[in-house]
């Protein structure tokens, strides 16, 4: 399949982005101040002209026209606003404060996307210079006035020479950006940096000064799509956001303006949406084809397949798939994959190194990964990076290394830019050790320009935005076309009806993995009913969509429980319960997955606790302590019964020695947990009969959890 890399700009977004093209620059005369740097500026496409045939050097510059030379010298790609929707009263019937806008932070959520998309520029809404001026403030390089743009009033020299050099170094850095560029030769020695009005002349010299010998590799990146390939609302927003044919025009606008452009993700691409666990994966790849992708790394839910069904993948794609550190048990590394790769990208050679999570065995089906072993992260991470520097000039790594992403410069050496993944974390970059670690945000909602600035085979700095996908934002109607053809094939198998739901039940990651959920008790139920067993665990993680009143679907059980999980059935002591519960409980209250819904118990924990002494009471559901000596019968999913999460005491079905050499999986006995049996039959599907069979479902809390304690965390882990 070809890469989709070409088209055409819309015409009104086209006229939105210069001045007026009424006319060219006409050749710059002797007597025209500065006429060297206009023409050059011209000759790239930086200055576009007034309409009149004179770039009107000696004018005064304005702050739109400010912004328009810095959108175009550093290839920004448009950043959309939408206006903000009408506040929804509350239960009590008050109306909420109407949204203020919010600018990224390094700290944002998708709880604060609504407001972030507003303009930053209000009162350029509907002018020529909307987009540029949105652009360049979301950019950081100027800023507001009194929470408006003010186009037309001056620049001092001294506050475009700022906002340039921002481009250049960082705006996130803390540091003397006017000193930087002076010590390093980008700012003219003839011109004196005051609070002079500079004049549009000054302004291309200044700006041909700082960018004559720059190289701008462009790199857009994502991570943590998780299939979301169509446009959706997260929890938390009142806007529709997402979808891979907005991100693909994203991608062509900045190949268009910048042909210097990489493509990369941060993993956690294929899997857990409807859409994409219907093909195992395929969907997702041949989208990122279309889309022209250059490189992703293998994150931990690359795995949630089989690993044969992975090397499929890797042989379809069209761009490279990374992991420094994913080895065959017998120390060979698959082919099908690559520790880095090194492009030449505009005169520059840039090595693209991935690494993934090395505990990735344990958020994954253990069948998944019985053949092959993670390698250590950090010294295969150090040795690798130390190769690929050795062989270009700029290393980007792609770390799909979760709540570690942040630690990777202090432990790796050579890492110019970090795209971090596994943590759906939002916001600016990062500068940690000299290296730019970039936040991608998650489940396909944002695209990130970040544009590096190369000088003498030195990354100077960075120029970034991270651009919701809005519905404003145009698409690329050949990647729409793939995702309908799977949609098709989706919904002629997950249209069927298999019951009722009485309302709706609500799903978000601290609901199901910090809490009793209706959810987790449906889930558990359905389990335990299945087995006819004593007691019923389901690790919080597996669950990731609720329900709503009505009709409830085959699609609505495969989106509430995505993973290909199997329904085993063990026989367990008392005090395995208790320290199966201790697990769970033990990331509390950040959302991690092993959090335990229950059927058949009741439990009490303490949120104060240290982990580890959380478990305060476990009792039958009439009341009867927990007997710690006495046997019990459990079932659970196979994820968990291959230790997964954590639950190392549930871990018969993963021993160490692997099969039993015809084929079959290993199994052993743990001294408080013995294997009933296993099944083929998927939890997904054993919850869906179990709907069916109750014809109408109206799951509720029930005080199975008790909390004493409650402690507060807004970690979205997963």
């Amino acid at each position: 399949m070809q890469h989709l890399r070409k088209r055409i700009l819309p015409m009104s977004l086209a006229m939105a982005l210069s001045v007026s093209l009424a006319a060219p620059v006409a050749a710059a005369e002797p007597a025209v101040p500065y006429a060297e740097s206009i023409q050059a500026l011209t000759d790239r496409g930086v200055i576009k002209g007034d309409g009149t045939g004179s770039y009107r050097a000696e004018d005064p510059l304005t702050r739109s026209a400010a912004a328009s030379l810095l959108y175009e010298a550093f290839y920004l790609v448009p950043v959309f606003s939408m206006e903000a929707p009408a506040p929804q009263a509350n239960e009590d019937g008050s109306i909420p404060e109407p949204l203020t806008k919010q600018f990224y932070s390094t700290s944002t959520t998708v709880a604060t996307l609504d407001a972030v998309l507003m303009p930053a520029a209000p009162d350029a809404v509907g002018t020529w210079a909307e987009t540029v001026a949105n652009t360049v403030l979301e950019a950081q390089l100027m800023d507001q006035i009194d929470g408006s743009f003010q186009g037309d009033k001056t620049m001092t020299r001294s506050e475009f020479a700022l906002a340039v050099m921002k481009a250049i170094y960082g705006a996130d850095k803390d540091m003397d950006f006017l000193a930087q560029g002076q010590s390093d030769g980008l700012l003219p020695e003839e011109l004196t940096l005051d609070d002079t009005v500079m004049t549009r002349g000054e302004a291309a010299l200044l700006l041909d000064t700082a960018t004559r010998d720059l190289t701008i590799i462009t790199t857009m990146s994502t991570s943590d799509i998780h299939g979301h390939m169509t446009p959706h609302t997260p929890s938390g927003s009142a806007i529709e956001v997402g979808g891979s044919a907005k991100a693909a025009w994203l991608f062509q606008e900045a190949e268009r303006r910048n042909p210097n452009t990489l493509i990369l993700d941060g993993g956690d691409s294929p899997y857990n949406t409807d859409l994409a666990n219907i093909s195992l994966g395929q969907s997702s790849v041949d989208v990122m084809n279309a889309q022209g992708y250059d490189a992703t790394v293998l994150g931990n839910h690359d795995f949630d397949y089989s690993f044969e069904n992975l090397l499929s993948l890797a042989e379809r794609a069209e761009y490279a798939m990374l992991s420094a550190n994913t080895y065959w048990k017998d120390g060979s590394f698959p082919e099908q994959f690559a520790p880095y790769i090194v492009k030449e990208v505009g005169g520059v050679d840039v090595a693209i190194v991935g690494l993934t999570d090395d505990g990735s065995k344990a958020t994954t089906h253990f069948s998944n990964t019985q053949d092959i072993e993670f390698h250590d992260q950090w010294e295969v991470g150090q040795d690798v990076v130390a190769k690929a520097d050795a062989e270009s000039d700029v290393v980007i790594l792609l770390s799909h290394l979760h709540g570690a992403n942040n630690d990777v410069p202090t432990k790796i050496d050579g890492i110019d830019m970090e795209i971090g993944g596994g943590n759906d974390i939002f916001g600016r970059p990062l500068n940690i050790e000299d290296t730019v670690v970039v936040n991608p945000g998650g489940v396909g909602t944002c695209v990130n320009q970040t544009n590096l600035n190369v000088k003498d085979g030195q990354v100077l700095g960075y120029t970034f935005n991270q651009i919701i996908l809005s519905s404003d934002v145009p698409e690329v109607e050949a990647v729409n076309e793939i995702i309908a053809g799977y949609q098709a094939d989706l919904d002629a198998q997950m249209e069927e009806v298999i019951g009722q739901c009485a309302s709706d039940i609500a799903w978000s990651s601290p609901l199901v993995r910090t809490q009793e959920s209706p959810l987790g008790n449906l889930a558990a139920d359905a389990l335990r009913d299945y087995c006819d067993a004593d007691i019923a665990i389901q690790n919080g993680g597996g669950i990731r969509a609720g329900l709503t009143a009505g009709d409830v679907t085959v699609g609505d059980i495969f989106a509430m429980l995505p993973f290909d999980n199997k329904v085993t059935l063990v026989e367990v002591t008392g005090q395995t319960v208790w320290d199966a519960l201790e697990n769970g409980v033990s990331g509390y209250p950040d959302t991690y997955g092993q959090f335990p819904q229950v059927s058949g118990i009741h439990y009490t924990f303490d949120g104060s606790k240290p982990a580890g002494e959380r478990i305060v009471s476990v009792t039958l559901p009439d009341g009867t302590p927990l007997d710690m000596d006495g046997w019990y019968t459990l079932a659970c999913n196979d994820f968990m019964c291959g230790g997964g999460d954590g639950y190392t005491m549930f871990n018969v079905l993963n021993p160490e020695d692997g099969g039993d050499g015809n084929g079959e999986m290993a199994v052993q006995e743990l001294p408080g947990c013995k294997l009933v049996y296993r099944t083929n039959d998927y939890y997904r599907t054993v919850v869906s009969e179990y709907i069916k069979e109750q014809g109408t479902i109206a799951p509720a809390l029930e005080g199975r959890i008790t909390i004493l304690n409650p402690q507060t965390n807004e970690s979205t882990l997963g």
